[in-house]
């Protein structure tokens, strides 16, 4: 298994195909590799998790070192990400820092907008209520 991971560059963005595992054996070699590009001008960071199943701690550590200490705060990209993954980096409050995309044959399907993007494009209220509290 080793590394179980590809890094490489387009441009201005850095894509990163993931394998299987993001974990306490392969994710310091990952982030050892994305070092190799700071300096650069990343805009954005584009993770293929098509096959990722288990993402730990060191997973999510290299995750949130792609996001401040690569480029300019670049971009942070999930692609094909799990249900599972998606919800363990909501819980931990990264999902927001993260724009999730569903890909099928190398064509955009949807896109998994947070809450806070929802509500930055779009004239939304909300009303706080306790339990049992009448509205008008």
């Amino acid at each position: 298994m080793m590394n179980d991971f590809k890094v490489s560059k387009n441009g201005t963005a850095l894509i990163i195909t993931l394998g299987r595992s993001l974990n306490t054996t392969n994710a310091p070699a990952l982030q050892e590799e994305m070092s190799k590009f700071m300096g650069e001008a990343i805009e954005k960071v584009v993770f293929d998790a098509s096959e990722l199943l288990t993402l730990s701690s060191s997973g999510l550590r290299a995750v949130y070192f792609a996001k401040q200490r690569l480029g300019n705060k670049p971009e942070i990209v999930f692609v094909n990400c799990a249900k599972e993954i998606y919800n363990t980096l909501k819980m931990i409050g990264l999902a927001s820092a993260i724009k999730f995309l569903k890909v099928e044959n190398k064509k955009v399907v949807r896109s998994q907008e947070s809450l806070e993007e929802f509500a930055a494009t779009n004239d939304v209220v909300c009303y706080s209520m306790k339990m049992g509290q009448d509205y008008d």
